[in-house]
């Protein structure tokens, strides 16, 4: 096991270095539970001041997912081995509680698996996340639609001028940014504090999202809590996590229904 002082060195190198691939790769390897550990003890620290700290976990292909690999290997591959399964009844359940479909502009059939889950994960933004108010008697203060699927999947027209999104772009959370249809976008980002990283699919795009909250520590985005609660505790089966520690109702009726059928 590398001493401190060499787990510096090679954080400190990785600071400047994007290149040689394969150095790159073993380097991030080797410091992932030094790292994991230093943003877990740093928590005051700016999300901006850390992606500065360790570049490489957002620039450099495949880094997020050897992170988390390393830190939770009886998990990575949960929502690819189990979502496909679920597609269907999340759409069903979904259709049973509202007509949610309207409210995000969901028109016409679904044409094929990815547009399925796809649909799916849409479909998971309801009931919306809720927050308390400081000071403010009464019910919880509940996210719009807008504001939860702002919040969890920004989707934009194609042609869209990254750069200039970037900049106007105050979400500071890990959000997906999708480019094109609502069933079907032809690019896909994962987006943090201005940074991207490419994704092959929104089903791809979830799964870096969700990793990148527990790699980075970062708590979800209240308007979509419920949905990203889901996923950790029934996809990738972790208790505790970045949301509330106990669930919404909603969420647990979900999870009933889903492990019922």
């Amino acid at each position: 096991m590398p001493e401190d002082a060499d787990m510096t060195a090679m954080i400190n190198w990785l600071k400047h270095h994007n290149a040689p691939a394969q150095q790159v790769t073993e380097m991030m390897k080797q410091t992932c539970r030094y790292r994991a550990n230093k943003i877990r003890t740093e928590k005051e620290r700016p999300l901006r001041e850390l992606l500065k700290e360790y570049p490489r976990l957002i620039d450099t292909d495949g880094m997020v997912e050897q992170d988390f690999r390393i830190l939770f290997p009886e998990l990575c591959d949960s929502l690819y081995m189990k979502w496909p399964g679920f597609c269907t009844k999340v759409i069903q359940y979904a259709d049973r509680q509202l007509k949610w479909r309207p409210l995000l502009n969901l028109r016409g059939m679904t044409d094929g698996d990815d547009e399925e889950s796809n649909v799916a994960f849409l479909g998971l933004l309801f009931p919306t996340g809720s927050q308390r108010t400081a000071g403010r008697k009464g019910p919880d203060k509940r996210a719009t639609v807008e504001e939860a699927l702002q919040s969890f999947i920004q989707i934009e027209e194609i042609g869209t001028n990254i750069p200039t999104f970037l900049e106007g772009n105050k979400q500071t959370q890990p959000f997906i940014l999708a480019l094109g249809e609502r069933k079907s976008p032809e690019q896909l980002f994962v987006v943090v504090e201005g940074q991207t990283v490419s994704c092959s699919s929104l089903l791809h795009a979830v799964d870096v999202c969700f990793k990148l909250f527990y790699l980075l520590d970062v708590h979800y985005p209240w308007q979509c809590s419920n949905t990203w609660d889901f996923v950790q505790k029934f996809i990738y089966g972790i208790g505790d996590g970045k949301g509330k520690g106990r669930s919404a109702s909603a969420v647990t009726l979900l999870c009933n229904y889903l492990k019922a059928k």
